[in-house]
């Protein structure tokens, strides 16, 4: 599989490139520095030098070279005709050949390079006198400045090779110190197992740039410490659901295979049996609604439903239960107010809420399916006038396996309220529960409006 590499080595090479590239201008910026001021410099006699020999020129004098010997204050000079032909010259001068110089060069520092691998500065001036006019050539010899620019350049590369080592070193060591906290990190996540999930990384021990990152593991880990909670206390509460179908099941078998199989089996006992795989099969269902709702699907079926349509079809499903427990079922809903969701869902959900208030609703009671219209949000209800649920209870309701002590004797698994937190989470709602001892209860599904 392929990954994005080490950041200690990308590090250490950011590093090293960085500092040689600031050492690479540095040296070419003071290579460039040095040059310009020898040309600088070697102009400036040059040009002092230019205006005295002029000024003889046009006053006629003979141009002679008195000490004849050359100085590297000043610069060698011939003096041409008009024709090319030498008047005057340095002695320094003799034998160097004229140096091409270029006509819109005249009158500014030329360097120019000559056959045999010398350097000179060249300044050409134009003479006057009278109707004799001609050029004055000026040389200086660079030949031993540009020498010293090339061991200043070779001094200049090896020190930027060695930094480029040193940068290296010193970036493998500055980013292994940097990246401590990363591995103190890694060792102390890595320390965690399902014993110790409770544990959680100090932010304050790691420094600013990675408390981010340590928020959000000890997030993750309480997350998965309430998943593996609640995995436990479900397989818990599974495991003693089943029990009592099961013992009844094998009961039943057992004193069949006792009797021998002479007896016929009683409708009643084959009813019982029937009973029993229907709860188990119901309550394993509930379990894999929730297990595979855990994660909002994508793709619901969401559409534009009439409320009173969806009330009224529970309403019938309900019609003749609610006639047989003596539980007068009705629906409040105006037909022009619409729910946006999902049709399976929002139904079962209004299912296992009127199934719940059909338990505990005493004989003679009332129980209203209902919907009600605020800004924003549309409700969905379910209200009896049982007995009511304590309101220390409330809160923990809609947990899976949760159920008050008074409605432990009744039928179910206490599955149901949990499915419909579920499924109004799914479709981006809430539930709510309302209840008092003695005066009934209203759980209410509220959705946001489209």
């Amino acid at each position: 599989m392929a990954h994005s590499g080490s950041i200690l080595h990308k590090l250490q090479a950011g590093f090293a490139l960085a500092v040689v590239v600031l050492a690479g201008l540095m040296a070419l910026v003071m290579d460039r520095a040095l040059h310009h001021s020898f040309e600088a410099e070697d102009a400036q006699v040059m040009e002092g030098q230019a205006r005295v020999l002029l000024r003889q020129l046009a006053a006629g004098q003979a141009i002679h070279d008195p000490e004849g010997a050359p100085r590297p204050e000043k610069a060698s000079w011939r003096v041409l005709d008009a024709g090319g032909r030498i008047l005057f010259q340095s002695q320094d001068i003799q034998g160097l050949p004229i140096l091409p110089v270029a006509a819109e060069s005249a009158g500014k520092v030329q360097e120019v390079e000559s056959a045999g691998g010398g350097v000179y500065s060249v300044l050409v001036r134009p003479w006057f006198h009278g109707t004799n006019h001609g050029q004055l050539q000026l040389v200086m010899d660079r030949t031993h400045e540009e020498a010293l620019v090339h061991g200043f350049r070779r001094t200049l590369l090896l020190v930027v090779l060695a930094a480029m080592v040193l940068a290296a070193l010193l970036a493998r060591a500055i980013a292994r110190w940097g990246l401590a906290p990363l591995g103190a990190l890694v060792r102390e996540a890595g320390s965690i197992s399902d014993q110790n999930l409770d544990h959680r990384l100090a932010a304050a021990n790691f420094p600013l740039e990675l408390q981010e990152l340590v928020g959000t593991l000890n997030a993750a880990l309480s997350r998965l410490q309430e998943a593996f909670d609640r995995l436990g206390s479900l397989g818990a509460e599974l495991a003693h659901e089943l029990r009592t179908p099961l013992q009844n099941l094998r009961s039943t078998l057992e004193n069949r295979i006792l009797r021998g199989g002479v007896t016929p089996i009683e409708p009643a006992e084959l009813g019982v049996l029937i009973e029993d795989c229907d709860r188990m099969a119901a309550l394993i269902e509930q379990i894999l609604f929730l297990a595979r709702s855990e994660h909002s699907p994508q793709g619901l079926d969401s559409v534009e439903i009439p409320a009173s349509d969806l009330l009224e079809e529970v309403h019938d499903f309900f019609e003749a239960a609610a006639e047989e427990a003596g539980v007068n079922l009705e629906v409040q809903a105006e037909s022009r107010i619409t729910i946006r969701g999902d049709r399976l869902l929002l139904t079962r959900a209004l299912h296992n809420l009127t199934s719940n208030a059909l338990r505990h609703a005493p004989h003679g009671g009332h129980l209203v399916l209902g919907v009600q219209e605020q800004p924003g949000h549309v409700t969905l209800f379910v209200e009896d006038d049982g007995p009511g649920i304590p309101e220390a209870w409330i809160p923990r309701l809609g947990a899976p396996f949760v159920r008050p002590p008074e409605a432990r004797s009744a039928e179910g698994h206490g599955l149901g309220l949990a499915i419909v937190k579920r499924i109004a989470a799914m479709l981006g709602g809430e539930m709510l529960i309302e209840s008092q001892s003695g005066q009934g209860t209203r759980v209410r599904i509220q959705l946001p409006k489209t």
